[in-house]
């Protein structure tokens, strides 16, 4: 068949339409076959975050604390749980609280002794020394710097040579506390002190410039600190009253209440404490828990370090007592690494800040002392710098005896029925007695018919 010229030009625009239209078609299926291949990407994208999401969860490093503390140290540490947590997604933290000290040492022991319980213990320093005789917890190694803690801290922290706890908030301390709306200057020492008193006393309408509760041996016992020497050895635990600091101390205190008579010996703590309140009073020795009470009373008070000792060259030095993290011995690895890690964060300068605000606590650092913070509250500062002097305090089987001993006997010096020298020679034998369970406190002698003739031995066993 002859192809005519108009066949030609129509078979020819055919052809063009064709090649024109043949990238359309391609177009087309190149872009479903990349649609198809961007959703194979994302499916397999997707199904990689569920599996490394998995295997995150799945290598979490899963810890326990157990606490025994007060309210608001409680809610200050659940704060900075969380906030820890915020900081270490991999790290999951279940706390458990105990409304006392036995209870939670209880369970805790017999717990670690099965092999279980938590990794972290927080709990009263002196718990470490009771803990580490039975094994439970491990010896503190290179975990805390033991020379950035406040001293009597740290001297409470060792257990046969060992460190076992490891000190992260500090309370329980004297200080001086004193009526800005009638003291201009604090006196430095006892001896200013006393001619303060004498100048403001007016016993009659009881006002005083000074009251010493020396119905409670812990108010006497920052004396003989103050003296150069101190209640007991810490390496032995031996006890150590006999001693010329004990002697001093109770001559200062015979001058007070015999000599000067700057204040009456038959007052007591709640008389004392109300006075001050009442402006009765210009300034007392009390327990920085005192802070807060002053505070809602609305009274214009300030703090200060304890005086230097009358006719001596040093503060007073307070008993200091805390609470620390302990570690469990049953755990190794990532769940002894996060514990750790933990105790690491809570013991950084800047939670310790936090928690001076919310908690009637106190940092354990010594520098803290030095910071921004304490530099703009002139009473956190004083208070750390008589929290600096502190000693630490005994484990309650040996401070319980020697405040019976000083009890008894300093009542006899202020009666006139032994001296001093007599009275510390009989606070030795006594406490070392009821240590031992051979003299009970009902049993010491209280009258003037004292031998103590067998009181000049040392201790020389726990």
């Amino acid at each position: 068949m002859r192809l005519t010229l108009k066949d030609l030009k129509l078979l020819i625009i055919i052809l063009a339409v064709i090649i024109l239209a043949a990238p359309l078609f391609s177009c087309k299926s190149f872009g479903q076959e990349t649609s198809e291949e961007n959703t194979e990407n994302v499916a397999e994208s997707t199904a990689a975050q569920d599996q490394q999401q998995q295997q995150s969860e799945l290598s979490s490093t899963e810890i326990n604390i157990w606490d025994s503390v007060n309210p608001k140290e409680r809610i200050a540490l659940m704060d900075s749980i969380e906030d820890f947590m915020g900081l270490n997604s991999a790290v999951i933290i279940n706390s458990r609280h105990f409304r006392s000290d036995e209870e939670l040492l209880d369970q805790f022991e017999a717990a670690s002794l099965a092999g279980s319980g938590p990794e972290i213990l927080l709990s009263r320093l002196e718990a470490a020394q009771r803990l580490a005789a039975s094994g439970v917890i491990r010896p503190i190694k290179s975990e805390i710097d033991y020379t950035s803690i406040v001293a009597g801290l740290n001297e409470i922290s060792s257990f046969s040579g060992e460190k076992y706890v490891i000190p992260f908030r500090a309370m329980d301390f004297l200080m001086l506390f004193y009526n800005k709306d009638l003291v201009s200057m604090v006196p430095s020492d006892f001896a200013s002190l006393i001619e303060y008193c004498k100048e403001v006393n007016k016993p009659k309408e009881q006002i005083y410039g000074f009251l010493l509760n020396s119905k409670e041996p812990d108010w006497i016992i920052p004396f003989i600190g103050g003296y150069q020497d101190w209640i007991i050895d810490y390496n032995t635990n031996s006890i150590t009253l006999n001693s010329e600091a004990t002697v001093k101390t109770l001559e200062f205190l015979v001058k007070i209440f015999n000599e000067d008579k700057i204040q009456p010996f038959n007052i007591e703590y709640e008389e004392i404490n109300n006075s001050f309140k009442s402006g009765n009073t210009h300034m007392i020795i009390n327990g920085n828990w005192a802070i807060d009470e002053y505070r809602e009373a609305k009274l214009n008070f300030g703090v200060a370090k304890i005086p230097v000792a009358w006719e001596g060259f040093k503060n007073p030095t307070p008993m200091i007592d805390g609470i620390g993290f302990m570690l469990n011995t049953n755990y190794y690895g990532d769940k002894l690494e996060a514990a750790k890690k933990l105790i690491g964060y809570l013991m950084s300068e800047d939670v310790q800040a936090s928690w001076n605000l919310s908690t009637q606590t106190f940092s354990v650092l010594k520098n803290a002392v030095d910071s921004s913070q304490a530099k703009d509250n002139p009473i956190l500062q004083a208070a750390m710098e008589q929290e600096k002097i502190c000693r630490g305090k005994p484990n309650e089987d040996v401070i319980r005896v020697i405040r019976d001993a000083i009890r008894i006997n300093f009542e006899n010096v202020i009666k006139g029925n032994i001296t001093p020298q007599e009275a510390v020679l009989k606070m030795q034998e006594d406490a070392i007695k009821l240590k031992s369970g051979n003299l009970k406190v009902e049993e010491t002698t209280q009258d003037s018919s004292l031998n103590t003739d067998t009181g000049t031995a040392k201790e020389t066993s726990k």
